[in-house]
């Protein structure tokens, strides 16, 4: 086992033999008698994953300096329980992932591969590619490729089962079980190999974990000393209620100090906010004010002081989705000479997970009957507009004169027919939490034939069919219609006289005021079934060219040619409840469409000269692909490169590669459908705004605001639509690197790898930021960025209310930029020369990220994400990061020490203005595992390891940094100190 694991940790180059003498890198197509690949390639063992028990392959994906993590178990919102994996941090789409060097099939209308459908315990190895490589494998790969390489041939039986859990509460528990078996047959001429595994993931709540069981808001730039308050949503339990023309009832014609102001001026100052008519509310707050029902009758709603008026989301949450999946798995190759052998392989799986949010938060208009029992009587008072009545409740004071008197009195809510307007917030508790239950059944079929032609030419040819069916269940859904007729359905005479017959829905008795059958009257579940199919069809001959050879060099040119076709299919279908009479989960539309593609491609190898003094071999790789889409039409993609051998112990590489990524099916077809993202209105004071000396007053008042500054905006994600555009180009990237393989003869054992690379993404898919059209129209005062948000502020001047909302749709129009240095080193030594019995293996994997870029809009300015997190950057992306680990061998016993570092991140641009010292920064992260493994027999290994060992305590950060947990969840240890124990079993 010992001598297993040092050979799989002190590889400088991956490879996947065909035979002894000829190798394929991953990377490339061309057949070597070296394992030096023409690009950055990182691997990773079956050997390294098991040491560590890595059940889900992202997990340990994500500890490497090349990935910033994606979705994975931590993904609640945002996420969608699927796990992803994207290289340096450029997205999931720009990352292509390959089994055996073929594609996978993807998840949703992004077709994005879910690494849960790839069964841990077949994977042989990992591999890693840096940049493009485009002109190989076709579109996506522009940040570069991950390989998963199967164990297609196997003999025996393998069983391994393990047990995870959190040490310090015993939750969240992991258990994996996994069977493998396989044999040749013929004679060896064949070998079959069939995999079956289970996993159960426990869900474990935000609410268990002291950290993230509160909402964290941060208090803002130099209050560092009252440390973080318990923040949360303005949408509560007890429903929050204003007039239907503005953001309150009423409003009266004086400012806080009593003094009358004149209407028609819209320019106050922060001093002279028109005063609300609730005196709890303070003249901070008057623009965002309205009421809460409170003991039988309205109070004014309070967002500050000891005890604010807002909802603690998090308790509901996970922290850990569920998991529950079984997959199998096939592999069988048969020689039938050595022109012809066949090979085929099978993966299915079956993958449920949960994800869960906080019950359904919605902002509704609603007309109510005036006559309404449950109505307190100050309420009516106000929807009546009866100041006489308001002023003898003591909820405000004579407004004097009837001039203001008049101001005061249309609030916009009397309708004049027995009913009023009014708008509701309300956190629906009744109705349950929401809920998406995510069923994925995914399967591969590949068949193909290969074998050698002649002495010098070899062929390869396979179908491949992938198909993945998304079954979403989504419960504690509102129906907005369904709110509206039971709020109707009063009791009351207006009521009685319409012969209402529905469920009566009591918003108005604070908390749990809505009967079970006013909560089944008004929540939904809905579906939506996700079907995705890929069809890859490739054909290959592979060779050398005796007559073009180098005079100087030993080698013909070796030479790649390949035609394939490519389909990708997406729909997605839901029903008609998860339409826009629905709030809880995002709308949701059919959406359906097929990417195909008819493509060339070539790779040549030159060797130019080859056993000379200080050049043992030097040679020219390249590449080149045609493509021809039904979507964006033609594309060239290609690569260049030399290889350099200096001699045994020193080995230098450079490559440039032009890559491309063509939209997929979401990127064009998705209809306009509502989102939520975070941002900040420069037109709004309070809390969720960022109102400054920078905003231009004037570029607020037209777009609707009444009063700039005034605190306008209720919460801190913003609603707003999203779409495709089947009018999208293709993304272009260059990429560079330069890499040196040194294997010093001086030392012995030892191998480093150190690459440079630069990627650069043109014409990036994306939409534009809502964050940055509010300050490209508001702080920068470009006008096309205020056209773009026209028509998308409420009556009192705020975002996305009464059914305003900014559409943003798919545009060419970002730029991305990465670039850094990545080192690998790998060392293995006898321990003798420590004075120890054994022997030790280190593996190092390191990365410096010396820049990581993007930019938003032609118009926007570059924004740093290298040493940032943020509103802007989203998950950390440490200058430096790195994973080592080292292991002493005795005999059967195996010590393994695995040191993570995270390097230290500050809050990006958008982020820092807005918060003290508790948010602005994360210190360096250190995180150190320890498994000690002991083969009892030739049978039987026994395996038990402590993740994090330190406890090491989790970084928490205000909620205007971050949307999950108070932390980042994908990048930083939240379950604790964790202990596992296993063991494999081998027949």
């Amino acid at each position: 086992m010992a001598s297993t694991l040092i050979s799989g940790l002190a590889v400088a180059a991956p490879a996947m033999a065909q035979d002894q003498d000829v190798v394929t890198v991953t990377g490339s197509r061309i057949q070597r008698t070296d394992t030096i690949a023409p690009s950055p390639v990182t691997n990773v063992s079956a050997e390294q994953l098991a040491v560590v028990n890595t059940v889900n392959t992202e997990d340990f994906i994500n500890t490497l300096p090349q990935v910033v993590p994606a979705f994975d178990a931590t993904s609640n919102n945002p996420g969608d329980g699927t796990a992803t994996v994207a290289l340096r941090g450029l997205g999931a789409t720009r990352t292509l992932v390959l089994v055996d060097g073929q594609r996978f099939v993807g998840s949703g209308v992004s077709q994005v591969v879910d690494l849960n459908n790839i069964p841990a315990a077949m994977v042989e190895s990992i591999d890693i590619v840096t940049g493009g490589a485009s002109a190989v494998y076709g579109s996506d790969a522009v940040a570069g490729v991950v390989n998963f390489m199967m164990k297609d041939d196997f003999e025996g039986v393998e069983i391994t089962a393990s047990q995870e859990t959190s040490l310090g509460d015993l939750d969240a528990d992991i258990t994996n079980v996994s069977i493998t078996m396989g044999g040749n047959f013929d004679n060896g001429r064949g070998n079959a190999v069939l995999s079956m595994g289970y996993t159960n993931r426990q869900a474990l709540f935000q609410g268990d974990r002291a950290f993230s069981a509160l909402t964290n808001w941060d208090p803002g730039p130099g209050n560092e000393a009252a440390g973080f308050y318990a923040g949360g949503s303005s949408n509560i339990p007890g429903t929050r209620i204003r007039g239907g023309g503005s953001t309150n009832f009423g409003l009266m014609n004086y400012d806080a100090n009593g003094n009358e102001i004149d209407s028609s001026n819209t320019s106050y100052l922060a001093s002279d906010r028109i005063y609300d008519i609730f005196p709890e509310c303070g003249a901070g707050n008057a623009l965002a004010c309205g009421g809460v029902f409170n003991d039988g009758g309205i109070r004014g709603m309070r967002f500050g002081g000891a005890t604010p008026d807002v909802y603690n989301y998090a308790p509901a949450n996970y922290l850990q989705l569920p998991q529950e999946r079984y997959n199998i798995s096939a592999f069988a190759t048969y020689e039938v000479n050595e022109h012809l052998e066949f090979y085929g392989r099978g993966i299915y799986a079956n993958n449920v997970v949960d994800s869960q949010l906080a019950p359904t938060p919605a902002g509704v208009t609603l007309n109510v009957n005036l006559d309404n029992p449950n109505l307190p009587a100050d309420l009516v008072d106000l929807l009546v507009g009866d100041v006489d009545a308001v002023v003898a409740t003591g909820l405000a004071d004579d407004p004097g004169t009837a001039a203001d008197e008049s101001v005061y009195n249309h609030s916009g809510s009397n309708n004049g027919d027995g009913t009023a307007t009014v708008r509701i917030s309300r956190r629906f508790e009744e109705i349950g939490t929401r809920n998406s239950l995510r069923d994925t059944n995914s399967f591969q079929v590949v068949f193909g034939a290969r074998g050698a032609l002649n002495e010098n030419w070899s062929y390869d040819a396979f179908a491949n069919y992938s198909r993945s069916a998304v079954s979403q269940i989504q419960t504690g859904n509102l129906s907005v219609s369904a709110l509206q007729d039971g709020v109707l359905c009063d009791g009351g005479p207006t009521a009685l006289a319409s012969g209402c017959s529905a469920p009566y829905v009591d918003l108005f008795n604070g908390p749990g005021a809505i009967s079970a059958a006013g909560a089944s009257h008004i929540s939904r579940t809905g579906a939506q079934i996700d079907t995705i199919e890929m069809f890859q069809t490739q054909a290959t001959v592979n060779g050398v060219l005796p007559m073009f050879q180098s005079p100087a060099a030993n080698e013909p040119l070796a030479l790649v040619l390949g035609v394939e076709y490519r389909e990708a299919s997406s729909n997605s279908l839901p029903d008609s409840v998860l339409g826009p009479d629905v709030r809880g989960f995002n709308q949701a539309l059919p959406v359906g469409g097929t990417v195909d593609v008819y493509e060339f491609f070539t790779e040549v190898e030159m060797p130019l000269i080859e056993d000379r003094p200080g050049i043992q071999s030097l040679s020219l790789n390249a590449a080149f692909r045609s493509s021809e889409y039904n979507t964006v039409g033609g594309t060239e993609t290609f690569a260049v490169g030399l290889g350099w051998e200096v001699n045994d112990q020193i080995r230098l590489r450079g490559n440039f590669n032009r890559a491309v990524r063509a939209p997929n099916v979401g990127d064009l077809y998705q209809p306009l459908v509502n989102g939520f993202p975070s941002a900040k209105d420069p037109c709004s004071g309070g809390s969720n705004g960022s109102y400054g000396a920078a905003t231009i007053d004037q570029t607020c008042v037209d777009a609707g605001v009444p009063a700039p500054g005034a605190a306008i905006q209720g919460n801190a994600q913003m609603e707003a639509l999203f779409g495709g555009n089947p009018n999208l180009d293709a993304e272009t990237a260059d990429t560079y690197t330069i890499g040196v393989v040194l294997t010093p003869d001086a030392i012995e054992g030892l191998t480093m790898t150190l690459d440079y690379y630069n990627i650069s993404i043109e014409d990036a898919i994306s939409t534009v930021p809502l964050q940055t059209l509010l300050n490209e129209c508001h702080i920068d005062n470009i006008a096309a960025s205020c056209t773009a948000l026209a028509g998308g502020r409420g009556p009192s001047g705020e975002m996305g209310a009464n059914g305003f909302l900014p559409s943003l749709v798919s545009i060419n129009v970002a730029s991305l930029e990465a670039e850094g240095i990545d080192l690998r080193v790998d060392y293995g030594f006898g321990a003798d020369v420590l004075g120890l019995p054994g022997d030790f293996a280190v593996t190092y994997y390191g990365g410096y990220t010396i820049a990581n870029n993007f930019t938003p809009s032609a118009s926007s300015p570059v924004v740093e994400c290298a040493g940032f997190f943020g509103l802007d950057c989203g998950e950390p992306t440490p200058e430096y990061k790195h994973s080592m680990q080292a292991s002493w061998y005795t005999g059967p016993f195996t010590t393994s020490l695995r040191w993570r570092y995270i390097g230290a991140v500050e809050a990006d641009s958008a982020t820092a203005p807005q918060v003290s010292s508790l948010s602005d920064s994360i210190d360096a992260t250190n995180y150190f595992d320890v498994t000690f493994q002991y083969d009892i027999n030739d049978t039987f290994t026994l395996t038990t390891g402590i993740s994090n060992i330190t406890d090491t305590e989790v970084p928490a950060i205000g909620s205007t940094s971050t949307e999950q947990a108070n932390t980042w969840p994908a990048t930083y240890e939240t379950l604790g100190r964790r202990l596992f124990v296993g063991g494999t079993m081998r027949f």
